[in-house]
């Protein structure tokens, strides 16, 4: 048996210059891992399309004796590039993919058809990874969410990432649930001599007035002088520039640095640098119930204390413990929950945990599935 895991991965290099997904990279590369320390071997499908609208190559990479990459080529202009990369899939599911190997999808919302329609053709064992529900976080209608939903069924197993979602979508089949990476990363206590209270939001600025970021920075305006909040985001031009315009005019500047977008050593580095973070999320339950806030995880595995609003899908997860949350997504109630929030916990034992517990589970699950 062969594992094949299909997704946005660029981890360990970007040679054909893809629209980079920091979030997918990362959930992937800790669940790679996670495989590999069961020493268990895998081909990552590298997928994407080209930045640069050129024309590339299909590329072998060899990251050790366990992990090799597959990248996918692309053509120029976007709807060649498109059909190019369902051609490859195609290829791969129909000619490299053998009936006892397992296929890993990070769930695609363009690309899950094909993955469905070649296993009842192939019959190969499929594991679908739900990370969101695509028309959740679009805010689209309950009918439109439902089709998604229709569409993930009928998978061999599953890795969820929340607990609610076997409920939604399927808890018969084998599944694994995995919030984020659990991997802590080099830990240590450090003496932040800082005067202020050092936050940290990291995440999407989108241009809305009501989302997430206009909610932290909203926060801001309830804290003394003792808080300071630092913002790793990214997001279009537009909405960059407004939000350091908004800050700009509300007076925050000396409170509120947009510190740009940083990944990996420099995001996990600036991250330690923190006192704690925050989730404003402003996803109401009844759409947030369909993910989980990767950068939670990603806060946690570095020691820090988190404040959230009361978002479900954390509320009822192993880490509930682990999170502040406040009584409403309303800025003052926000501000109130950071003013209470216990700078002395440590998260890192849980998250160690999490970490163990679901490489034996994720084993277990590709054996089964195998059988």
């Amino acid at each position: 048996m062969s594992i094949f895991y299909f997704g946005y991965y660029t981890v360990n290099g970007n040679p054909n210059n893809f629209f980079e997904f920091p979030g997918c990279s990362n959930k992937m590369s800790y669940i790679v891992n996670s495989i590999k320390s069961s020493n268990i071997s895998l081909t990552v499908i590298c997928l994407g399309e080209s930045r640069d609208g050129a024309n590339h190559k299909s590329k072998d990479l060899k990251v050790d004796s366990l992990e090799n990459n597959f990248f996918v080529g692309t053509m120029k202009y976007k709807i060649f590039s498109r059909l190019y990369l369902y051609f490859q899939i195609i290829n791969i599911l129909l000619f490299k993919v053998k009936k006892t190997d397992t296929i890993i999808f990070y769930h695609s919302y363009y690309l899950i058809f094909l993955f469905k329609f070649f296993k009842k053709i192939k019959k190969f064992n499929l594991i679908i990874e739900v990370e969101e529900s695509y028309k959740a976080a679009w805010g689209k209608s309950d009918a439109e969410i439902y089709n998604e939903i229709k569409y993930l069924k009928g998978a061999d197993a599953y890795i969820y990432v929340n607990d609610l979602l076997p409920n939604i979508i399927e808890n018969t089949k084998p599944y694994v649930v995995c919030y984020g990476a659990y991997d802590i990363k080099d830990y240590q206590p450090l003496n932040k001599s800082h005067k202020q209270k050092r936050i940290v939001y990291a995440g999407l600025i989108a241009e809305k007035d009501d989302s997430d970021i206009y909610l932290a920075v909203n926060a801001m305006k309830y804290l003394d002088s003792s808080y300071s909040l630092s913002i790793l985001g990214y997001g279009s031009n537009n909405a960059i520039k407004k939000i350091k315009q908004y800050i700009v005019e509300n007076n925050l500047s000396t409170n509120i640095v947009y510190e740009g977008f940083l990944k990996g050593d420099d995001y996990i580095n600036f991250l330690k640098k923190c006192d704690f973070a925050i989730n404003p999320r402003v996803l109401s339950d009844r759409l947030s119930d369909y993910t989980f806030p990767s950068k939670v995880l990603a806060y946690l595995s570095v020691g820090l204390p988190v404040v959230s609003t009361p978002i479900r899908c954390i509320k009822e997860s192993k880490v509930s413990g682990l999170v502040s949350f406040s009584e409403s997504t309303d800025p003052s109630s926000f501000s109130n929950a950071i003013k209470k929030l216990n700078l002395n916990t440590n998260p890192i034992s849980t998250i160690e945990s999490l970490d163990k517990a679901f490489i034996v589970d994720l084993k277990r699950l590709l054996e089964n599935v195998a059988s």
